[in-house]
């Protein structure tokens, strides 16, 4: 007959319980980037019901929209901004901004004029 050793389930148990707690975090990195994609799709679509002259600085301007929009859902919402181990609001504010800046700049060297 077999006896049950403690020592050895705890460190099953340790092992279940990191597995586990690493698996939210890719549930919400998913979650967090499909929500900013589907932000920055809703500002994609406004953009292309706009005349073409001014789409792109349009298309800039609602994306640092939504970063100002994801930046204040961070600062009322979110945890710190540092030290986080999957995404938060403040990185998809981040990424807005950065998308943004770079609309901004290729529109600048003209690379949406026909």
């Amino acid at each position: 007959m077999t006896t049950l050793h403690l020592k050895d389930w705890r460190h099953r148990w340790s092992w279940v319980q990191r597995r586990w707690f690493m698996v939210p975090a890719r549930g919400t990195n998913a979650a967090l980037l499909t929500d900013w994609l589907l932000t920055m799709s809703l500002c994609v679509g406004l953009a292309s019901i706009l005349p073409v002259s001014i789409a792109v600085w349009a298309l800039a301007s609602l994306f640092s929209v939504a970063g100002y929009v994801w930046l204040a859902f961070a600062i009322t919402q979110a945890g710190p901004p540092a030290a986080s181990p999957h995404l938060t609001a403040w990185d998809a504010a981040l990424l807005s901004f950065a998308v943004s800046f770079g609309v901004q700049t290729a529109a600048y060297l003209g690379a949406f004029s026909p």
